[in-house]
Order: structure tokens, then sequence, then C-alpha cells
């Protein structure tokens, strides 16, 4: 593949956040401006959120659920709503926090040869320009090795490097020096800025004096090795005189666990930091580097696509977007939207770090778009739709190790709010692990159901890897306690079915009369993500010869599971019965899951439902906000069609300016650093785009391999290698003109079909 699918390339630098360039290690998030005068690097520690640990579940009735369960159930379906809405809800959860900025004050005046540019082959950012005959570059990583952020400062003359640093954050904290480091110490809101409400917007970042309501404390540290002089005051670092100049920045926070409160439980965190910085400004820069750039391209050098090049290297990225909109001529772009996704996986997903949320490890606002939480009513899992397929089980360890954290406090919402056994979780989660329902409307609030599918990860971790020890001791127990929950929660309909009842299909409404409502005797999606789980959970007990009454239990309730069911327009139906859609556009299409993630429904066993579900995507269209287009480009590679799957890619790549808005309706496309737009910026529609690309060239089950299931024409001629299929095989795949040109799989695929154009090879 050309340089053009590695490099995002400037020729300015960012004016707002959404054309900074991102850098991380899982922990450390920075966003890189690339201003010559005044540099800003914008930071992010994942450790950073409001509030503390704390329960809503006496906030939540179990009778206001067993009555809104009765009424859906007599078919008052808008009766079940409010009853829901008014004493089945808690707070929202809290959110994720900016650390602040390192600003740098460099030179004044004109400026010449400019130049930022972020290497995906490296994970290097550097900014190159001229200023009265000397020409300066600024270096920047994030290692992960060294825990820090590192940018060198550079000049081809000698004294020429001068500039003073300066730290600051919009949370509450101090700044001062003590001759060695620069030390920003701050504290986190004690609430969530959703969860205040009618007061002034300059007061709704809210701390406490009661120890016991203090939130997460955390510490800063820059450190500057240069050649010249290196001054500390009370509040910057002043450089002068220097060739070069290298600065360290390391962080930490008393944030100890999801379930020890920061305060009076807290880690020890600044001396840690302050170790953290010692440690990595005694080495020596290149070692650093070289460390950093080894460790990256470990997983980044797994996987290579290829698929042509209109040699754009040397035009600007957001020139490409721009040029690509009118037309659609940059094969290089779609490498380098598969390959961007790739390295935020790496940059925002570490073993040992926080899973990635709603903006992946970067956020700078203090209320930010949807609290930065995790969405899990598709948004986190999207996150990692594509992590096991690109061949980086590594990066998702932290999604796993969050939903055993949510097994955890999940059991008391199961038990108190539902009176069931296991565990649950509803659509909006936080650091703590809150797993109750929120407030406001129930299309949703009311979702148990993201332990279900969270769960689909925890067995596909295994599918991929083939880890058994994983599975009996990981992913085996939390499934069956998933499956518990809804084991309880079952009860037949009319026809002798069992169904969870009540349900929503998230996050869509329809009309009973003229009233907009969106609970149901049961939902498609809900069903769906049961029957998988329960599937998942049946799989596992025979490959680890385990069992029990809950397997027993398992086993003797599946079938007895309602049926998918076709309307009257040959779509698949949404709700319990047929309804009709307040937004028939609506940017969720949940009902689908069936489709993908999962592969209940599919080609070789249920091709009637295939169609069903493609006459939803056409009822439904193809615009939608920025994540949306993104799944659709999974449900159209899940269809075997290549040409419409391209059609959503070109659209998800629209360039989107920088203003700050939501868009509910559509408008989703790309920022000019390439970072996914809801609008505003969500980065799951970037790993919904390489898991769809991926899912264009190569699909698995646990005994068959499709190659090339959902090539589009434009591809014509290309190669993919590293991908990896359930099974522990990875595979490379070269096609020509159009058709399968070569193939080979690596590891023991021994009773694996593999399947092309319909046809077992």
């Amino acid at each position: 593949m050309g340089t053009d699918s590695h490099l995002l390339y400037y020729k300015k630098p960012a004016k707002a956040w959404t054309a900074a360039l991102p850098l991380g290690n899982g922990s450390i998030g920075a966003m890189i401006y690339g201003k010559a005068q005044t540099e800003t690097i914008s930071l992010n520690y994942d450790q950073l959120w409001t509030g503390y640990p704390k329960t809503y579940h006496h906030m939540c009735s179990y009778d206001s659920f067993a009555k809104a369960r009765d009424l859906a159930m007599a078919g008052k379906l808008c009766e079940a709503q409010r009853t829901l809405e008014s004493g089945f809800e808690g707070l929202n959860s809290e959110a994720y926090m900016p650390f602040g900025d390192i600003i740098l004050e460099c030179h004044k005046g004109f400026v010449k040869n400019y130049s930022r540019k972020l290497d995906l082959t490296t994970a290097v950012h550097t900014v190159e320009y001229e200023k009265s005959d000397v020409k300066y570059t600024r270096t920047s990583f994030v290692s992960h090795p060294d825990k820090a952020f590192v940018m060198k400062v550079e000049s081809d003359k000698a004294n020429a490097v001068s500039f003073t640093l300066k730290m600051n954050s919009p949370l509450r904290n101090s700044v001062s020096a003590d001759g060695k480091a620069l030390v920003l110490d701050g504290i986190c809101p004690s609430l969530s800025p959703s969860n205040v409400d009618e007061i002034p917007k300059d007061e709704y970042i809210q701390y406490s004096d009661d120890e016991a309501k203090k939130g997460i404390s955390f510490r800063g540290a820059v450190r500057v090795v240069a050649d010249g002089n290196v001054e500390y005051n009370n509040n910057s670092i002043v450089v002068s005189n220097a060739s070069s100049a290298v600065v360290y920045f390391t962080c930490e926070s008393s944030f100890n666990g999801f379930d020890k409160h920061p305060n009076l439980e807290g880690k020890e965190y600044k001396n840690a930091c302050m170790s953290m910085l010692d440690a990595v400004s005694s080495k020596n820069y290149d070692d650093i580097l070289n460390a950093h750039i080894a460790d990256y391209k470990s997983f980044y050098d797994r996987v290579s696509l290829e698929l042509g090049t209109d040699k754009k290297e040397n035009v600007p990225t957001d020139k490409r977007l721009a040029l690509f909109f009118s037309n659609k001529k940059d094969m290089g772009l779609y490498g380098l939207l598969f390959n961007f996704g790739r390295y935020l996986t790496i940059a925002g997903s570490r073993e040992g770090t926080q899973a990635m949320n709603l903006q992946g490890i970067w956020n700078h606002r203090v209320r930010p778009p949807w609290s930065s939480n995790y969405t899990v009513n598709i948004n986190t899992e999207m996150n990692y739709f594509p992590t096991l397929m690109v061949d980086m089980p590594e990066m998702h360890l932290p999604l796993i190790d969050f939903v055993k954290e949510i097994s955890v406090t999940g059991e008391a919402t199961a038990r108190e709010l539902y009176h069931a056994r296991g565990f649950t979780g509803h659509h909006n989660i936080d650091i703590w692990r809150m797993t109750t329902p929120v407030k406001g409307n129930s299309q949703w609030s009311f979702w148990p159901m993201s332990s279900g599918w969270l769960c689909r990860h925890l067995y596909e971790h295994y599918e991929y890897t083939l880890d058994k020890n994983y599975l009996r001791e990981v992913a085996y127990p939390v499934m069956k306690k998933a499956a518990e929950f809804y084991l309880d929660l079952l009860i037949p309909d009319n026809d002798g079915y069992l169904i969870l009842a009540p349900s929503t299909s998230p996050e869509n409404d329809f009309y009973v009369g003229k009233e907009e409502c969106s609970v149901s005797q049961t939902s498609t999606m809900t069903m769906s993500i049961i029957k998988e789980l329960f599937g998942n959970c049946i799989k596992a007990s025979k490959i680890l010869d385990e069992s029990c009454d809950t397997i027993n239990d398992i086993a003797d309730k599946l079938p007895k599971l309602l049926p998918f069911r076709v309307g009257s327009k040959g779509d698949l139906l949404e709700w319990y019965n047929e309804e009709e859609w307040t937004e028939p556009h609506h940017r969720h299409i949940s009902h689908l899951y069936a489709l993908h993630p999962a592969r209940l429904i599919n080609h070789e066993d249920t091709p009637e439902l295939i169609e069903a579900c493609r006459k939803t995507l056409e009822y439904r269209g193809d615009n939608g906000t920025g994540w949306s287009l993104g799944w659709k480009i999974n449900f159209w590679a899940r269809m075997w069609d290549g040409n419409h799957a391209m059609q959503l890619i070109d659209m998800q790549l629209r360039p989107v300016d920088n203003k700050y808005i939501i868009n509910y309706k559509g408008g989703g496309g790309t920022y000019p650093n390439m970072f996914d737009a809801h609008p505003p910026f969500q980065i799951d529609g970037n790993f919904g785009a390489v898991s769809g690309i991926a899912e264009m060239l190569m699909q698995s089950t646990e005994d068959t391999i499709y190659l090339l299931p959902a090539l589009p024409d434009k591809w014509a001629t290309g190669s993919i290698n590293g991908l990896r299929a359930k099974g522990n095989i990875k595979v490379d795949i070269e096609w020509k003109d159009g058709k399968l040109a070569d193939y080979k799989l690596y590891g023991d695929a021994t009773g694996k079909r593999i399947v092309y154009n319909g046809k077992t090879l």
C-alpha cells in the first residue's frame, strides 16, 4: 500500500480540536494542534472521571417493573412506558473528564514551509517549519513502554530553541515547580455535569468538601531536558538558547478500582507520577523513541491492506477528503480509513487500561457529549468490533475486564430491580460500573440487555484465540451469570413462546394511535441477544465438557424462545407486533442484531430472513450518523453486497466541518483529522468502518472461512494479509480483476470449510 494510506498530513496547524491529531498509549491521550507560535497539547488520562462509587437502586422500584410488565402483556403499552419512566429510573452516569493542556509559547513572526504529520506506521507526530532561516522540528509520541508523553523540540542551528511551557486544567487544580519539574495537582468533580440541572453553566462543575464525596485526585508532571538553559518558575518552565529540548509528561491518579472510594481508599499517586517521570527522563531519547516504535509496530504490522494508490501522499488529508467527496478518486483513502482505525485501537486500548469510551480516550470538554461514557446499546461494543479480526486480542482485554467488573456491580441491579439471579446492565455505564437505568425516555433508559451483548465479546475472544483456560476461568462463569438473569425474566406469551417483557428496541419509537411509544411486549433485539447468549453458553459447556442446572435450563428454554417474524412489507419485525415507526429512517437498526454482530441470520441457514433484513435496510435508508453508517457497512457486508457496503464507506468519508453540533438525523462523516463525526465526534464510527472493511474481505464462523464475501467492484485488484479468523487462524488473501487469485492460512484449519463465491474450495 502506498504511503498515502499510512499518513495524515496537513499544511497548516489545527484551528479546532477535531483537526488536531491524536496520540495515545491506552492511558494518556494527547491531541496536538501543531501550532508554530503557541503550541497546544490537549491531554487526557483514562482514569479521570467525575464521582465515586455509588448506586441508584433505591430510585428504581421492582413493583414498577412488575406493573409495567403486566400492562405491556395486557397491550397497554403507553401506560407501561409511563410506569417505567416514573418509577424505574435513576440518575445519569458519571462523566469522563479532560486533564487539561500543555502550552508551549514559542517565537512569534512569519513561518514558512510548514507541515504536520502523523505517521501511522510509527505512531509518531511531527511538526516542521522554518522561521528566520532556521528549520524547527517537533517530534511527539506517547510511549506505552515508558508510560509518558514525549516531545522533542529541535532546530538545525545552534541555540535557536527557546520556549515557555505552561500547564493548565479546566478542573480544580494548583500548579507548582520544585526546580526539577512543573507539577499540576487536581481533583475531578464530585458529580457528573449531566446530573446538575437548572443552574448557570459556569456552576455545573461541582466539588464537595466532604471527604466522603470527593472525586478522583490526580497529578500531571512535566520535565524538560535540554542542551541550553532550563529554568523552573512557579507556574512555567522557560527554555532558552538550546539546540534541542525534550519534554516529558507523566500522569497518575488516586483511582484504585471501580469499587474503591478514590479519596478514602485511593491509591498513592503523587510519588508514583514523579517516579515515572524520573525513570523516563533519565533515559536516552533515541532509546525511548525506538522502544515506542518497536512496541507499536509489533501490533500495527500484523495486518496490511493493499487496494492500490492514487499517490495522494503529498495532498493534505483535509484536501483529500474534500476532493474525494467530489470525485471519489482516492484508493489510498480507503486504506487510510482502515489503518487509522487500527491505529486508534492501539493508541486507545491497552492491557490494564480502561476500555475505550464514546470518544476513546480523547475528550477536551468538562461537559462532553453524552458524558463521554460507555453507551452499551451499540457504541462501546462497536469500539471493539474489529479488534479480534485485525489480530489484536491484547487490545480486547480492557473490554473483558470491563465486563468482568459489571458482572459484579450488576448482581445487585438484577437482584434489587428485577428480583432475579445473575447480573445485568442498562444502556449507560461509567468507570464505577454503574448498571442501573438512567433518567429519560424508555427508548434508551429501559434496556437490561447490555450484559447479554457484552458477553458475546467474551465468547468471541475464545473463538478467535482458542484459549480454553480463559474460557473456563473468565468467560464461561460470567456468561452463565448473564444467562441466569434472562432465565428468571422469561415468561410465556399467549402462543406459548417465551419472551422477556416488557422490552424496547434502542432507540426507536412506534405509534400507538397518535401517541409515540417505545415499550413493547418484547422486541426482536431483546430476543436475539438472549438466543445468542444461550447458544454460546451451550457451546462453551460442550467445549469444557461441563454441565449444570443452568445449562440444562438453557437447553430446555432455548427452543421455546419467540422466533423471528417477517412483517407485511417483507421486513424483519422490530417489535412484538407489527408497528408503525415514528421515524422510518432512524439511525438505530437494533432489530438486525441477529444479522450483525450475531450470525443467527445468515445466507446458508436462514436465506428468507436475509431477504427480510435486506428489506429492512432498504426501508431504513443509507443516511445516518457516523456510527450508524459504520454499522450499516457491516450489515451490507453480511448481506454479501460489497457495492452497497462501498456506498456506505463513501458516505462515511464525507468531510464534516469543525462546528460543534449534534445531528441525530444524519450528517455523519469524517472530521479533518479523520475522527468519525456523529456529529459531534464519536470514535465508534472509526471502528465500525474497520470492521466493515475486514468483513467485506473475510468472514468466519466456528467451522467456515468466507473469502471475499462482499468484494466491491471498485476494489478490483488487491490483497489483505494477517486477518485473524475464528479458530486462531491467520488469513492472507490476494485477488485480481475481481476474482480470488490466491490465499494462505496459518494455523490448524483441520475441519474448516473455505468458501469463495458460494463454493467450497
